[in-house]
């Protein structure tokens, strides 16, 4: 997120594409409160396949698209005592 480590209230989307006939992989750290901060994954800029919806805690997971275009999406509702998002 753009205040990583120090500040998770701000709200971003991260518009990810690499070369067509190749695919997007990112790997996330997150910190986020359970109930109510959020980080989806979606498998298109728009209205494709919701590939993760992460909350908590997560250290080094990856996730891969099925094409060459990704959607990272951080919404936190307040963000508070957590360090949010790297992608």
């Amino acid at each position: 997120s753009p205040g990583f480590p120090f500040n998770a209230s701000t709200p971003c989307d991260f518009l990810l594409s690499v070369e067509t006939g190749k695919r997007v992989e990112v790997e996330v750290m997150l910190e986020a409160n359970s109930c109510c901060d959020y980080l989806t994954i979606v498998d298109n800029y728009f209205g494709g396949n919701l590939l993760a919806n992460l909350t908590g805690e997560i250290s080094d997971k990856n996730f891969t698209s099925d094409n060459n275009v990704m959607r990272v999406t951080w919404q936190p509702d307040g963000g508070v005592n957590v360090r949010g998002m790297m992608v």
